[in-house]
């Protein structure tokens, strides 16, 4: 059998409830054992098996009192410790069974309760470990048992091997019952957490989709905002130009606030052609080196004090990205965070192989915060202390299929890292 993917994350460990529910169903068991014990007490058929009986079910009461004290406390409950609640069942049960009649006894069995707990909690190689331990002991009690006088009918009864083949077939049922749930209860738990972990992803990828979805709105509303006072302003700013009268020092002034009205009105134009393309699903496509170094110029002219060096570590041919108009403003997110550290430089490497490029943006500042660190990397929402720009640029590296991660740059600095898959699907593409 392939082995079954097992999420081993702390939120799939066996939590206190299960381990409460566990010990809920052992007691029900230890009191069904201790109603026999009392019955056969009752009716003066008391036999030497008897005080063992009664020894192993005030170990395992014992055991179960101090196991519920423990699950009062709020401790983690690891696999390792249920799997120790569990061997402790199948050894004590085991116990119970030779003191009572062993596989002549009814209660035999409960050694399919252990293995179905495990299939529901317990990783499949724990799982398989409490199953082939619950087999084995069924199998030594049909050798080896104490008389027991309830139980110990089928040896006087005068049908030949009649009892021996009934222990068999009992032995053949708990045996054929315990592969079938070991294998499918366990495929079907790793599926439904499988399914659990898909589920609450995309929850957090929707919630952060809705973040970006506010922000984008919040940022379409103050640019249709703009657009009038920017036309006022050039608007002013043309007729004081047209004035002969105006000093020279106040048109210089006037014509660098024209240019400045003209970039504003240029940068709202390609906010809304970007909102444009990136609602109808189109991309471009460019060579991973080339669209880096494009994209480094355009924004070293607007930093021109901040000094990046630009280099290609990839080997083979080089790639080609599939993108839209974000994915430039993601690098700038980048760059920008790079340059505010107070870095006296900055280092953007390209870097790729068949599966993935890489865009490695890297700054010798004083480097990020850890808890910054973790949340991109664990991709949850803990958003805090994440400033705005690594959230879109984080949201932009997930819509085109990839990743963005930082990282600690040797002794000083941070390395943010965004991943780009190289097999993804470019929606449509613009030459």
């Amino acid at each position: 059998m392939n082995p079954i993917a097992e999420p081993h994350s702390p939120a799939f460990a066996p939590s206190l409830a299960n381990l409460r529910s566990l010990l809920a169903i052992r007691a029900i068991a230890l009191l069904g054992q201790a109603g026999v014990l009392a019955w056969v007490l009752y009716t003066d058929r008391a036999t030497q098996s008897v005080s063992g009986l009664a020894a192993s079910l005030l170990v395992l009461a014992a055991i179960t009192v101090a196991s519920l004290w423990r699950s009062a406390r709020p401790w983690q409950v690891s696999h390792r410790e249920f799997l120790a609640q569990l061997l402790v069942d199948v050894v004590g049960w085991t116990v119970l069974m030779y003191c009572s009649g062993g596989a002549d006894n009814p209660f035999v069995s409960y050694f399919i309760v252990p293995v179905v707990v495990a299939a529901a909690v317990l990783p499949w190689r724990f799982t398989w470990l409490i199953a082939g331990a619950s087999v084995l002991a069924y199998s030594t009690l049909l050798y080896y048992r104490m008389p027991f006088p309830l139980f110990s009918p089928h040896a006087s009864m005068a049908h030949g091997d009649s009892g021996g083949v009934h222990r068999l077939g009992m032995w053949f049922n708990f045996l054929f019952s315990v592969g079938l749930i070991t294998y499918f209860v366990v495929r079907m738990a790793a599926e439904l957490r499988t399914r659990e972990t898909r589920q609450a992803a995309q929850r957090e990828q929707r919630l952060r989709h809705d973040q970006i979805l506010a922000v984008a709105s919040l940022a379409a509303g103050t640019a249709h905002e703009l657009g009038t006072p920017l036309s006022t302003m050039t608007v002013v700013v043309d007729e004081m130009l047209d004035d002969p009268r105006l000093p020279d020092p106040a048109r210089e002034d006037c014509t660098l606030l024209q240019q400045q009205l003209l970039q504003c009105r240029h940068i709202l134009a390609d906010l809304s052609q970007t909102a444009e393309a990136s609602a109808a699903g189109k991309r471009q496509q460019r060579p991973v080196a080339e669209f880096v170094e494009a994209t480094v110029q355009h924004w070293a002219a607007r930093r021109p004090r901040v000094s990046c060096s630009t280099a290609v570590a990839g080997t083979g041919p080089q790639p080609q990205i599939a993108y839209d108009q974000t994915l430039p403003q993601a690098l700038e997110n980048l760059l920008n965070n790079a340059a505010d550290t107070g870095s006296p430089q900055i280092r953007v490497t390209t870097n790729w192989n068949e599966r993935e490029a890489r865009i490695e943006v890297r700054d010798w500042g004083p480097g990020a915060p850890q808890e910054v660190r973790e949340s991109l990397s664990a991709g949850t929402d803990r958003e805090g202390g994440l400033g705005i720009g690594l959230i879109l640029s984080r949201a932009t590296a997930e819509r085109h299929g990839g990743r963005l991660q930082l990282d600690p740059a040797g002794d000083q600095g941070t390395v943010a890292t965004l991943a780009l898959p190289l097999n993804q699907s470019p929606g449509s593409i613009d030459d």
